[in-house]
């Protein structure tokens, strides 16, 4: 995404323990009554990421409902081969905490591990103000920053399933094009481009066996255009990136419906 101005000032330096303090606050902004109950069972997918036809990455991704709040949680993992032919795992982890309401932000974190190096980012909304974080092996900073208004939507590459929280988003709106306001994390800063989406219309995929009707989408801002197809439940079945090739596919085993992989786990019970 286009890179934009931010208001900026040094908060702090970051050791370790501001990465050990987030994830104290991703647990404390669960409400104790939605933490008490019995979450409901994930909604969970794996995300096939092809380029040029080729695949060459997996994400596994689950929606976890606690009541008054959704957790999302995310593995990316593939592999760089150098100059040598010698294969770098890559991976990385997010979690972002969201209202149940409207899938407004609440809290974000993730974690990169690549060539011996982990790097941290992440970002707690306020009323008014934002903490970015990033750390590279342990050091690093936080800064405050002018938050936007209205909802707010993580980019952070290379984790597709923010976009599927996106999709999530739009399910039971009508609208021709609406904007969205996204916060995009890159190395050391934070842009915050308000980006459009368009719904193209109603489409029909086949993934595998199964033949879906979906609405198809494009997210644009000025420097990038992406289509999605998204299920009546807005789960993200499609995406594509046409300037560099990049293809996402929802594994069809678990693009079913619902309703379809309770009748399949009832059988093999049987």
């Amino acid at each position: 995404m286009a890179a934009r101005s931010v208001i900026r000032s040094p908060l702090m330096r970051l050791p370790l323990c501001f990465r050990l303090a987030f994830a104290a606050c991703l647990a404390a902004s669960l409400p104790a009554a939605a933490a008490a109950q019995i979450a409901s069972p994930p909604d969970s997918s794996l995300l096939i990421v092809f380029e040029n036809d080729v695949p060459v990455a997996h994400e596994r991704s689950s929606f976890l409902s606690m009541g008054d709040s959704i957790v999302v949680s995310a593995v990316s993992e593939r592999k760089y081969n150098d100059e040598k032919g010698v294969a770098h795992p890559y991976k990385k982890t997010m979690v972002v905490v969201l209202d149940s309401r409207d899938l407004g932000l609440i809290r974000y974190m993730s974690i990169q591990d690549f060539d011996g190096h982990s790097v941290t980012r992440g970002v707690l909304p306020g009323d008014t103000s934002m903490t970015y974080f990033d750390e590279l092996d342990g050091g690093g900073a936080a800064n405050r920053l002018v938050q936007p208004p209205g909802r707010l939507f993580v980019m952070d590459a290379p984790m597709f399933t923010l976009f599927d929280v996106i999709s999530r988003s739009l399910v039971g709106k009508a609208f021709t094009s609406r904007r969205v306001q996204l916060l995009a994390l890159q190395r050391d800063s934070l842009v915050t481009p308000l980006a459009t989406v368009t719904a193209v219309g109603t489409d029909t995929l086949r993934l595998g066996r199964t033949t879906l009707p979906v609405r198809h989408y494009t997210l644009e801002d000025s420097s990038a255009v992406f289509d999605l197809w998204a299920d009546r439940s807005g789960r993200l079945v499609r995406l594509w990136h046409l300037q560099t090739g990049i293809r996402v596919e929802r594994s069809p085993e678990e693009t079913r419906p619902a309703a379809a992989v309770r009748r399949k786990s009832r059988s093999v019970k049987r």
